[in-house]
């Protein structure tokens, strides 16, 4: 239970354990939601042995005398997405420029041809 301060029930201190109920509760919905975040990439993802981190930023502000502004932030720090590699050719446009040309069915190998249904 919650300690009350200055005799008035609906006053608590702020600790560990009323984090979450900061901002009418949008606290604990946010720390929430990066645990949850990071715990379903590293189901998604985590054969790649890479560490998910939340961190949890509490900001004070003083407002006049007595009082103090406080924010909660939560974040993941997931690795990016990121695929394998693709092999591709550059190539010279005709007029000027130049672009890369990959074979969509084989990363490794631009050059590779394949069996399309389409050519007779």
């Amino acid at each position: 239970m919650a300690k009350t301060i200055g005799g008035n029930p609906r006053k608590v201190a702020l600790n560990l354990a009323t984090l979450a109920d900061l901002s009418g509760g949008q606290a604990g919905v946010a720390i929430n939601a990066a645990i949850t975040a990071a715990i379903r990439d590293t189901e998604d993802r985590g054969s790649d042995k890479k560490a998910r981190k939340v961190v949890i930023e509490i900001e004070f502000k003083k407002l006049g005398d007595e009082n103090v502004t406080t924010a909660v932030r939560a974040k993941t720090a997931i690795p990016p997405y990121q695929t394998e590699q693709t092999v591709g050719n550059l190539r010279l446009k005709q007029g000027g420029g130049v672009e890369l040309e990959f074979n969509p069915l084989n990363g490794e190998n631009p050059d590779q041809r394949t069996f399309d249904t389409d050519e007779a």
